[in-house]
């Protein structure tokens, strides 16, 4: 879009305040962008920044010189973007709710899948981001020498539809101007243990985090009143989640999406303990359903958009019993090849963290108790616009149902069952969040959403 001329801005939160932690009442980062007549903004532009400080209470900083073999880390694929559990977009015209990002940092998680492991650990996803290979690469943006230290800075776009996939400019005027609250998430839900047994240090109860110098920046695009007047709305994709909980080896759950232009949907199994506040795993690990030995999909009770069942072969189970905890991968190709490509929105994929050496290398974690990897993102996932641009499904009363037959709650061979040092994953529900994309338009006139 061509402009007559342009302005940065820098905005402060709306909270008078300059410090945000998740354990002291202090929890919203909001920020206002006022409606400037005459001004489109876009929201590609806008970035998030700040400084971290991670304290092992309030009064002692996480020391970047006693790290060790252990200590505390985050999840190194979302890096800072593990540190907020929802971002609310409200327009100001009516105080209307544009766009509700729940589960935002299982979201960003998943939503990485196309990226290389290099791409973490060079560029703007290390140096601004605090991404990484590793766990405990990340954990070394994490520690500081003193109280006095500010910390690691931080810049990042926010991952909303309307903010981070939006091709479009917003209409500040007709909108009214926005405002963006940010929640954080709790220190036991963005942080873990790297090693739980470990005497070393880890997260007690005074473990905390702060944020410091939170800004938004951005860009202010002035036009002409005629082009002003063209924009009449503005077309973005939404992301919802729809839990249900699968509680046996063969089971199958049914949904309703309820939505008009259906894009893909992403299944992201759990175990039901390490779904959330748990400081001793992952909780934005997206690992596969224990022993996963087959999966179909259906629409309306009939074998669709897939006409046959996805399956493992072989599985985890089958190996030898003998088999090395760092060797247990299973063959998932069919799978892999269908949540890569529905993950990446273009055929030919480029890149992808759904690979078998990540797959094995969680199991190993789990069988271990350690959590010396976060790059796994192994999820069923299906395209429904099958990788053309522009194209969706309508599916507004339709049964969206799958059924996976695993090792849930059996005896299973080679699976994390509590013995030894391994976690108790066979033998406990599991929660599945079915993520569903769908594009959404929000039109200026009656300041409506549609789904």
């Amino acid at each position: 879009m061509a402009s007559l001329y342009k302005k940065f801005f820098e905005v402060v939160p709306m909270n008078n305040i300059n410090e945000f932690t998740a354990t002291k009442g202090v929890n919203i980062v909001q920020f206002l962008i006022p409606s400037v007549q005459g001004a489109v903004l876009s929201t590609q532009d806008l970035l998030f920044s700040g400084t971290l400080q991670v304290n092992t209470d309030s009064t002692t900083p996480y020391i970047d010189t006693a790290f060790g073999d252990d200590g505390i880390s985050m999840d190194s694929v979302n890096g800072v973007h593990s540190l907020i559990r929802r971002v609310d977009v409200i327009s100001q015209r009516g105080n209307t709710l544009v766009e509700q990002r729940l589960d935002y940092p299982l979201i960003n998680k998943y939503q990485r899948g196309v990226q290389a492991e290099s791409n973490l650990i060079n560029g703007r996803f290390n140096n601004q981001q605090l991404c990484s290979s590793s766990v405990k690469a990340t954990r070394n943006f994490l520690g500081r020498a003193n109280l006095a230290d500010d910390g690691q800075d931080f810049a990042m776009q926010l991952n909303t539809g309307i903010m981070k996939n939006n091709q479009q400019v917003l209409n500040l005027g007709a909108i009214g101007g926005l405002m963006i609250k940010i929640y954080l998430e709790e220190p036991i839900a963005a942080f873990f243990n790297i090693d739980p047994d470990s005497t070393g240090t880890n997260i007690g109860n005074d473990f905390t985090y702060t944020l410091k110098n939170v800004k938004l920046f951005g860009r202010y695009n002035y036009v002409t009143p005629e082009m002003l007047n063209s924009l009449t709305g503005v077309s973005f994709r939404k992301t919802s989640n729809l839990v249900s909980v699968v509680q046996s080896s063969n089971d199958t759950l049914t949904n309703s999406p309820q939505v008009m232009a259906l894009h893909k949907m992403i299944y992201v199994y759990q175990p039901n303990k390490e779904t959330s506040n748990n400081k001793d795993v992952n909780n934005t690990a997206t690992n596969m359903l224990v022993g996963l030995n087959k999966y179909l999909l259906s629409t309306n009770g009939t074998r669709m958009p897939l006409d046959y069942s996805v399956d493992i072969n072989p599985t985890i189970p089958q190996l030898p019993t003998d088999s090395g905890e760092a060797s247990r991968v299973s063959g998932n190709a069919e799978q892999s090849y269908l949540a890569i490509s529905a993950l990446n929105d273009q055929f030919p994929p480029t890149h992808s963290l759904v690979n078998a050496k990540n797959q094995a290398k969680a199991l190993e974690d789990q069988l271990l108790n350690v959590n010396e990897s976060t790059l796994n993102v192994d999820v069923i996932a299906m395209n429904y616009s099958f990788n053309f641009e522009g194209y969706s499904v309508a599916v507004p009363n339709d049964l969206m149902s799958i059924n996976v037959e695993s090792s849930l709650k059996t005896t299973d061979p080679n699976l994390p069952d509590g013995t030894g040092n391994s976690r108790n994953i066979r033998d406990q529900s599991a929660t599945q969040n079915l993520f569903i994309e769908y594009d959404s338009q929000l039109n200026y006139s009656s300041m409506a959403t549609s789904r």
